[in-house]
């Protein structure tokens, strides 16, 4: 089974499925992916192409990583990235749930101080006629 970017334009569920499909094949399957889960959770063996030399790793993704250095460092740096943008995206959640309280808040005032004019007028009014 030849699989080519197998896990692109799926939604989680359906990866699961395949996941497990992947694992229950008794067969052979050679998967192109740049999904690390992906590979992590089907790998047996990778066989890494590089300047026109196969190098074969014997062992799941995870091993992969250890025996190639500059695989596992560039991995690390991809986690470290991954992280910083976690946290800049928290940041920027907050960031927004801010604002937008500040907002509602404006615009609360608002209708107050409309709702306000009105009474406030015909109180007015009334006293003087």
């Amino acid at each position: 089974l030849v699989l080519d970017e197998p896990t692109n334009h799926l939604d989680i569920p359906s990866k699961e499925m395949l996941e497990q499909a992947c694992q229950n094949f008794e067969g052979a399957i050679v998967a192109v992916s740049h999904d690390r889960y992906f590979l992590k959770k089907i790998a047996t063996r990778v066989l890494e192409i590089k300047d026109g030399q196969f190098t074969n790793y014997d062992g799941d993704y995870k091993v992969f990583l250890e025996k190639n250095e500059e695989a596992a460092e560039k991995e690390g740096n991809r986690e470290q990235k991954l992280k910083e943008q976690e946290k800049k995206m928290i940041k920027s959640k907050s960031k927004i749930s801010k604002a937008e309280k500040k907002m509602a808040k404006k615009q609360k005032a608002k209708q107050f101080a409309s709702s306000q004019k009105g009474k406030k007028a015909s109180k007015n009014s009334k006293r003087w006629s």
